[in-house]
């Protein structure tokens, strides 16, 4: 089944606004890494966008410039009305359509064919472990892995384009290398995200089961972009979220989301199922401080700093100013063709 058509006369290196619209609060997996709170994920319609509310938001996301209409949740496949959302959003003219998930309703291939059919275009699924053990342990449902992996194969055959996130813990992070070379190798997806979780919610409630340090993850991640660099697996965008450059210095121009807009009009609008509207990146930077030797950091500039709730957990020892920038990591994103911001907030 073919996609809807890429924009043309567009130059594919562009960055490419989005208009990110929170349309439930509600899933059907129970994962112990979630931001929200356990209450949030039970069926509530009071816990969902209703069509004019989404209307209203893809048509002032348009008019300011955003041309990619990015859905998220909750499992925004529980909702009823994402069909007809994404419809309209092809009628509005958003020549990026996505859906984020968790995969699960996604195994059944005629639901994802019409999603397909309906407009969208890229869809962003969640992987948390290389194999059903790690996995479904960490989403909380028996035979997700298996279902997600289904959906990978679904999304593909549809003819729409594959991207996948991949959240950091305590469980799962010595397996990074193996869960990147999954996603890369069996599935061939080069847009992948690996997200250095926020403390709020399930993930904040469980954080002695889940919680590890940057400290911790770093040397998995320089074994993963070893991996890739030897594997020739270029990514299609910035793979690393929620990281600072004082973190993995080499790796600064793999990283995405640590660094504010040029301009404030360049910032995302976001829109929440309550009827609020926010700004991508000013959310982002209300929730981060620094250090006051940041301000020796050659990234001071730009950086917006490290989460609040980091500090508050293991301390901010971690987070040194770094004084010259050092030759990056042999491994760089392809020209980019795709939405600007990869996405995992």
């Amino acid at each position: 089944m073919a996609t809807r058509a890429r924009p043309s006369g567009a130059d594919p290196r562009a960055p490419v606004k989005n208009c990110e619209i929170i349309l439930n609060y509600d899933c059907n997996a129970r994962c112990v890494f979630c931001y929200q709170p356990e209450d949030d994920l039970k069926p509530c319609s009071e816990k969902r966008m209703p069509f004019a509310a989404a209307s209203k938001a893809l048509y002032q996301g348009y008019a300011r410039g955003c041309r990619c209409a990015y859905f998220i949740g909750g499992e925004i496949t529980l909702l009823p009305d994402l069909p007809k959302i994404i419809k309209l959003a092809a009628k509005i003219g958003y020549p990026w359509i996505q859906v984020m998930s968790n995969g699960l309703r996604l195994a059944e291939k005629a639901y994802t064919d019409d999603l397909i059919a309906a407009g969208a275009n890229l869809f962003r699924l969640s992987l948390h472990g290389p194999s059903e053990k790690i996995h479904d342990r960490l989403v909380g449902v028996p035979g997700a892995f298996a279902r997600l992996t289904a959906a990978f194969d679904n999304i593909k055959s549809g003819g729409a384009e594959l991207c996948v996130n991949m959240a950091l813990n305590k469980v799962n992070y010595r397996s990074l290398p193996e869960m990147v070379k999954l996603v890369t190798g069996r599935f061939g997806v080069r847009d992948f995200n690996i997200i250095f979780p926020h403390y709020s919610g399930m993930m904040a409630k469980n954080s002695g089961l889940l919680k590890v340090s940057v400290g911790q993850a770093v040397p998995y991640l320089r074994r993963t972009l070893a991996y890739m660099k030897k594997a020739g697996v270029r990514p299609e965008s910035r793979v690393l979220i929620n990281f600072c450059p004082c973190n993995i210095p080499e790796a600064a121009h793999l990283m995405a989301e640590w660094d504010r807009p040029s301009r404030p009009e360049d910032d995302e609008p976001l829109y929440y199922v309550e009827g609020q509207t926010d700004a991508v990146y000013s959310v982002k930077e209300r929730i981060r401080v620094k250090n006051p030797s940041c301000s020796r950091c050659v990234y001071d500039p730009v950086c917006m700093g490290f989460e609040k709730w980091y500090a508050d957990v293991f301390g901010r020892r971690e987070f040194r100013p770094v004084l010259k920038k050092p030759e990056p990591f042999p491994l760089f994103p392809l020209p980019r063709r795709k939405p600007a911001r990869e996405g995992g907030r």
